[in-house]
């Protein structure tokens, strides 16, 4: 989920992290946090080699920066466009397995979840100072620009082609998730039991226990009160992410428009949902990133659609869902996590 540095900076998953401290050897600790991604990004580690953790997650971090960036000339996106409706492009081992499971994940979704959504973003340009409502014509015309099934991969040598002059991805609801799983993959090779990495507060890994021996503690943003909580849950071993109407929006002729695109409608998703947190266990292969595409394509299905994909999945994957009526919808236990849950909303297991 693409998000401004305004928002994030607001803190709107707060976070309660305490100190870390040790009995007899103290042992080390490290925080550290970075302009990355489009985002701030802090990272907290507690091991033996905390520091050199943190470096070497800091510096993957950079590279998936210049790999995924909308605006990188480095960029993968930007190489796809050039070569839209041309040719393949040979892609890094990673970039080609994000596509590779974004794929995946767009036909078992129905298509509610789809890379393919750039040129449509920037239609919209939400976020930017240039946001605006597009007029029909140019609807019509990003429409032959987008679609997920028009996104050929080719595993033989890793390559990838944009079947349509002019298209375009976008790794905003993806990338930051993958960038979880590669920190986390990093921490684990340093010996590193205990970590929290935070990707700008709706993208969290939670590493082993708090410096008390409990799970993390992490806030979920009210989606309609700034600086106050929908719920609180317990983390451990697990990654989380939440996309929300609340994050990216502007207003036009008393109407807001946020940025999660319906990619049937190329409109903002009227779904019915103001927020979503999906959680998944470490366990599972690729968990960061899957849990944020999954918040993505649940808010655009809607929250009796979204309930049912997340059940139809294993147990490794929960959720919430916030609808704009006032109920929150769990799936997979999830409802059992909350804590101090804001008496605005209703819990329906």
């Amino acid at each position: 989920m693409r998000h401004g540095y305004r928002h994030v900076l607001l803190i709107f998953l707060i976070l309660y992290v305490f100190c870390f401290s040790g009995c007899g050897h103290e042992v080390p600790q490290v925080k550290r946090s970075a302009v990355l991604m489009d985002t701030v990004v802090t990272l907290q580690v507690r091991g033996e080699q905390a520091e050199a953790a943190v470096d070497a997650g800091m510096r993957r971090l950079e590279e998936l920066d210049r790999m995924m960036g909308s605006e990188s000339m480095e960029g993968a996106a930007q190489k796809l466009h050039a070569a839209a409706g041309k040719e393949y492009v040979k892609l890094q081992p990673e970039i080609y397995h994000v596509l590779e499971v974004s794929q995946r994940y767009s036909e078992l979704t129905h298509g509610a979840w789809d890379i393919t959504m750039g040129e449509a973003i920037s239609l919209w340009g939400i976020g930017t100072e240039y946001a605006r409502v597009p007029g029909v014509e140019e609807f019509e015309r990003v429409d032959e620009l987008c679609g997920w099934q028009h996104l050929k991969l080719r595993p033989e040598d890793k390559s990838a082609m944009l079947e349509r002059e002019g298209m375009s991805i976008h790794l905003g609801g993806i990338g930051k998730g993958y960038a979880l799983d590669e920190v986390r993959r990093i921490f684990i090779q340093y010996g590193i039991k205990d970590a929290l990495i935070d990707m700008g507060a709706s993208s969290i890994c939670a590493m082993g226990k708090n410096d008390r021996g409990e799970d993390w503690t992490i806030g979920i943003r009210h989606p309609r009160k700034e600086n106050a909580f929908l719920a609180r849950v317990r983390l451990s071993d697990a990654m989380l992410s939440t996309s929300g109407d609340y994050e990216r929006f502007f207003e036009a002729d008393g109407k807001r428009y946020h940025h999660i695109l319906d990619p049937k409608t190329l409109r903002p998703a009227e779904s019915g949902i103001m927020s979503v947190t999906v959680l998944v266990d470490d366990g599972i292969e690729d968990a960061g990133m899957l849990g944020d595409l999954l918040s993505t394509a649940v808010f655009v299905m809607g929250p009796e659609e979204g309930k049912a994909f997340i059940e139809k999945l294993p147990e490794a994957f929960s959720a919430e869902i916030t609808a704009v009526d006032g109920r929150i919808l769990t799936a997979h236990g999830f409802g059992k996590r909350m804590e101090g849950v804001s008496g605005d909303f209703r819990v329906i297991e």
